[in-house]
């Protein structure tokens, strides 16, 4: 009587699915949607990420300035001394990093300031620049 009972429901099942194609189709589709998250997260925990894309990919906006991989601080800093050596005295020793973009009119102000020192040259060359907009 058990064997019945289960052959009546899955022929139920089936009538219902040929009368309904589309409650197959919605099953497939599901699976694959499923599948595709899946492959997607795995993915993305299987891609290695170097610091400079992982902080250029957190920041809300440029400048950021950066030290130990932690933001300190958003926008530009001009001080209105100009004979203090900003990037000799603070930025390189203490390895703070400029994340800019080459699209931000406050990044190019920053980096004019600092060109106009005769600095910018020197903090490029310490790696501690990173431009955005190529990640």
């Amino acid at each position: 009587m058990e064997e019945t009972k289960q052959e009546v429901k899955k022929e139920k099942l089936t009538f219902k699915m040929r009368k309904n194609p589309w409650m197959v189709a919605t099953i497939v589709l599901g699976i694959l949607a499923l599948l595709i998250i899946v492959g997607n997260i795995i993915e993305s925990r299987t891609q290695v990420k170097s610091e400079n894309e992982i902080l250029c990919s957190v920041i809300y906006g440029t400048p950021a300035w950066v030290v130990d991989g932690k933001i300190i601080s958003y926008g530009a800093v001009i001080p209105e001394n100009t004979s203090i050596d900003l990037v000799g005295t603070e930025l390189i020793p203490n390895g703070i990093k400029m994340l800019y973009s080459s699209s931000c009119s406050a990044c190019e102000k920053q980096i004019e300031y600092f060109k106009e020192q005769g600095t910018w040259d020197a903090y490029v060359s310490e790696g501690l620049t990173i431009d955005c907009s190529k990640y």
